[in-house]
């Protein structure tokens, strides 16, 4: 696992970063602007907005633990829970991939193998993604059907798709999310066809490199398609569905707050929906910390052309729904890795490894 600094030197790097991107969009927008909605917005409505963050971390809590479950790895709950939290202090590694960080916990502590565990990460990452392409989906699908016509909306050019025209949701983010979603079917199809996966091994075994590891890439499979199954499949992402939809109702409050009045309700609440979703899964394909700059941009200039707020105000509500949701994901993994590690550190009564049943040492 990586030692103390190496995570501290990130957690360093990942923040000048953010507070850059802050700086350079704010600047773009105009930064007296922008400063004067963070202002006015209302200290008492911020432990609501935090709120409904912890109620987003609640169900992939339980989505977690769900997996964990199917893979029979057998933890204290406790234990359970302070691994996935510790897990956000990862959160502004490229498309969360850090938090590969939880199996190397679950390894040290409990035994569990990599390869036996990774594979519940990379399901959360992949429900995560599922989820938002439905919330995108919705979006499109309220737009096709002339939702907020004909005063909030306008058509974006007179040649516009439906689509477009009805949201202003041009083509191009419309192939995207195509492709997005023709990516993720064919990696579930690829995954939990288990023919297909021992022929590709089979092949793989020809490099002497990788036969010397097949037997841990065939384990890592093997849970990979057992967690893929339908029911789960089902089950994790209507759980990311509820934890992503309170992360995307955090904005359209936001919203709601420093500019009231914009649109109708319902068609507020479904393009801050849309706006957030696409954002973010852009973010996560440009590969960066945390989604920075692309996240931010992305979904600022997406408020303004679907929900007609002025820029300042959709960069404010930006970065107000980042600090709650991505920052203070970061500080909680900040509290939880030490918390687990005084936690094993107290419990001593806890068998060992060997002795739990459905982990495999």
């Amino acid at each position: 696992m990586e030692n103390n600094s190496s995570i501290v030197k990130k957690i360093i790097i990942g923040s000048l970063l953010g507070a850059a991107v802050f700086i350079i969009i704010a600047f773009m927008a105009d930064y007296k602007k922008v400063a004067s909605a963070l202002m006015d917005f209302p200290l008492r409505l911020w432990p609501f907005i935090l709120f409904l963050s912890l109620m987003n971390y609640a169900f992939r809590v339980v989505k977690w633990d769900f997996y964990l479950d199917r893979l029979y790895i057998k933890i204290p709950r406790v234990s359970s829970v302070l691994i996935f939290f510790s897990g956000f202090i990862m959160a502004i590694t490229p498309g969360k991939m850090g938090e590969v960080l939880k199996s190397l916990l679950l390894y040290e502590r409990y035994g569990v193998p990599v390869t036996r565990s990774a594979p519940v990460v990379f399901m959360e990452r992949l429900t995560d993604v599922l989820a938002l392409l439905f919330i995108c989906a919705s979006g499109v699908a309220f737009a096709l059907m002339g939702g907020g016509q004909p005063s909030s909306l306008q058509a974006v050019t007179p040649s516009a798709s439906p689509a477009g025209a009805a949201a202003g949701i041009d083509p191009g983010q419309l192939i995207s999310l195509g492709a997005v979603a023709a990516l993720t079917i064919i990696l579930i199809a690829v995954i939990s066809n288990q023919k297909l996966i021992m022929a590709i091994l089979k092949f793989m075994e020809r490099f002497a490199f990788i036969k010397k590891h097949i037997v841990h890439i065939e384990s890592l499979f093997e849970s990979a398609r057992v967690i893929l199954k339908p029911w789960p499949l089902f089950y994790a992402t209507f759980l990311s569905i509820l934890a992503w939809a309170l992360e995307c109702y955090s904005l359209y409050y936001i919203i709601t707050i420093i500019s009231p009045g914009t649109i109708e309700p319902l068609p507020l609440l479904i393009y801050c929906s849309f706006a957030y979703a696409f954002s973010t899964i852009i973010g996560a394909l440009a590969m960066l910390p945390g989604g920075l700059f692309v996240t931010e941009g992305g979904m600022a200039f997406l408020l303004v052309k679907l929900t007609k707020v002025s820029m300042s105000k959709a960069v404010a509500a930006t970065f107000m729904v980042r600090a709650a949701t991505l920052w203070f994901a970061l500080l909680i993994g900040m509290a939880a890795l030490p918390a687990f590690k005084a936690y094993c550190a107290r419990v001593k009564n806890e068998p060992e490894p060997s002795e739990r049943a459905g982990v495999n040492t």
